[in-house]
């Protein structure tokens, strides 16, 4: 996966160079191609062996006490998250802009899930400016990007603990920050965990903070970590507030 710095090298040869533009656009429009096909040749044969083993059990109930049919069940589902992960991964650069008020966008988050994080105790915070400029982003991956993260800190946190969710704007840029006081991330790991399927969770997919991370690259942001093990960890993202002349709606 290539790093932001690269990225934006990148960016910056297909501004200056038509060709080396539509170069890279159809290696790019080809690769999602490629992995779309890829998973739905998947996506069908599991979608017939889930049906024969519905079949199996509606048929011979007895089959529910073998061993291995929930660990089978359960191998089903991973895959099928999996492969949704994949899709979200693959489509995370699609964007629709349209104007977002970033207060909103707040509420709505906690809104999706707090029944959640009243199921588990914790309380999310938030912290906003009195008032914000004009912000136009995809929406529906804004909210992707940060129940992803919103979702990471709850599950860090093992006792007693909050999430903060701070809005606010700096240097032309709409930042929006998740914080929890959790288990933090040891700085072994902390270089990784931007790549696809790299997790250290028992049932993690490993695309969670990719995902988080190619949308906010599409909209041309960048994401910045800072944990302490023992304390906790914050996610800054930081998205260009772009006037709406420089955005395709």
């Amino acid at each position: 996966m290539l790093t932001y710095d690269e990225q934006e090298k990148i960016e910056r040869l297909m501004a200056k160079d038509q060709t080396f533009q539509e170069l890279v656009t159809a290696i790019k429009n080809d690769y999602h191609l490629t992995l779309s096909q890829i998973s739905h040749e998947i996506r069908n044969p599991l979608t017939y062996v889930n049906s024969s083993m519905q079949w199996i059990q509606k048929m011979h109930p007895e089959v529910e006490s073998f061993e291995f049919w929930s660990q089978m069940k359960n191998d089903l589902q991973y895959m099928r998250t999996l492969l949704d992960d994949i899709s979200a991964f693959n489509n995370g650069d699609q964007l629709n802009f349209s104007k977002i008020d970033p207060k909103e966008f707040a509420y709505d988050l906690k809104d999706t899930l707090l029944p959640e994080l009243i199921r588990q105790h914790i309380p999310l915070l938030i912290k906003l400016d009195d008032a914000y400029p004009d912000f136009y982003g995809d929406p529906v991956r804004l909210k992707q990007a940060f129940i992803n993260l919103i979702k990471n800190a709850m599950e860090s946190i093992t006792e007693r603990g909050r999430i903060t969710l701070k809005v606010f704007t700096h240097d032309k840029r709409l930042m929006i920050a998740v914080k929890d006081n959790g288990c933090g991330i040891p700085p072994e790991q902390q270089e990784e965990i931007f790549r696809p399927f790299v997790t250290h969770k028992e049932n993690g997919t490993g695309m969670g903070l990719a995902i988080v991370q190619r949308i906010v690259s599409a909209h041309h942001g960048t994401i910045h970590l800072r944990s302490t093990v023992g304390k906790g960890t914050e996610f800054q993202v930081h998205l260009p507030l772009l006037p709406v002349s420089h955005i395709c709606i």
